[in-house]
């Protein structure tokens, strides 16, 4: 009897460890899976805060930062104001701002912020979350980094040094 009960338990354990490492392969699969999905900039079509629409083909080329946030968050702000009073952008650069908010407070966001007229800048909606999905932004601030190519260079999840993320979109990522 006890040998029949060790025998299932080791069948048990043995399906639960099976359980568990098909589990972390499927998830890393499904990982590359998505950001092979955004390793060059994928050709999107959005609302902006105003409802115009707004599609990635309007960007020839980088570089470009997606920054993912929300009106409430503190990192978010910190990070959106700096970026937008530094001296250190470039007219070439163009900034996506994405939340999934809503529109009236993220309209408040950008006016406390500051001045954005002047920059590239387009300010999305995404309500349903399909682009915060495909890029698997789960933390905010999230930002991702192109190239000139609108190639994926760098991507920083939770709060940043505005500095850091200015190094790559400037091409200085050599350590």
């Amino acid at each position: 009897m006890k040998k029949r009960i060790g025998k299932v338990l080791l069948v048990l354990v043995g399906g639960f460890l099976i359980f568990l490492i098909a589990g972390i392969v499927i998830r890393k699969v499904k990982g590359e899976q998505a950001a092979e999905k955004i390793r060059t900039l994928p050709v999107l079509a959005m609302k902006d805060i105003w409802g115009n629409s707004f599609t990635t083909e309007k960007i020839p080329s980088g570089p470009l930062l997606i920054t993912f946030f929300h009106p409430e968050c503190d990192h978010c702000k910190y990070e959106i104001s700096s970026l937008i009073s530094t001296d250190l952008i470039d007219s070439q650069l163009a900034i996506l701002l994405v939340s999934y908010a809503k529109v009236d407070d993220i309209q408040s966001f950008i006016q406390e912020v500051g001045n954005i007229d002047a920059l590239n800048m387009h300010i999305l909606h995404d309500p349903d979350f399909r682009m915060s999905d495909l890029y698997r932004a789960d933390i905010l601030p999230s930002n991702f980094i192109y190239n000139k190519e609108l190639k994926l260079v760098k991507v920083f999840k939770g709060a940043t040094k505005p500095e850091t993320i200015m190094k790559y979109l400037n091409g200085n990522d050599k350590d």
